[in-house]
């Protein structure tokens, strides 16, 4: 959670999406990917991913927050033909549908509208 009252919080703060270049768009869309792998949080709530996406739209990099979302989406739909076979797969799925949830949140209607295409990232391009 952002800590808005927080000096250096409230100089970071963006009313408008600010263009994020692709070099470094690519580099936190990896970041976001592997904070979500992490599985952190208290009980696993992916926590990290959602205070990273949270940072980076109260900075007014919309666009990261979108790849993220477009990312955990695609873990979603994984997700769902692994819990067909898995089906301890499923408090991942839960989690996931949630973070997807809280972020959009964050992010409001009026950014989720029309988003950017995301980056195609693998971690193993790395």
């Amino acid at each position: 959670m952002i800590k808005s009252e927080v000096p250096l919080m409230q100089a970071l703060y963006q009313t408008t999406e600010v263009e994020v270049v692709a070099e470094r768009r690519s580099a936190l869309a990896r970041k976001g990917q592997v904070l979500y792998g992490k599985y952190c949080g208290t009980g696993g709530q992916g926590i990290c991913a959602e205070s990273f996406a949270e940072y980076h739209i109260w900075r007014g990099e919309y666009a990261v927050a979108r790849d993220l979302l477009v990312y955990l989406s695609e873990q979603v739909s994984a997700l769902r033909q692994m819990t067909a076979l898995d089906p301890g797969q499923q408090k991942r799925l839960t989690m996931t549908e949630g973070l997807i949830s809280r972020i959009e949140a964050h992010l409001g209607n009026e950014n989720l509208l029309e988003p950017q295409l995301a980056l195609e990232i693998s971690l193993s391009d790395g």
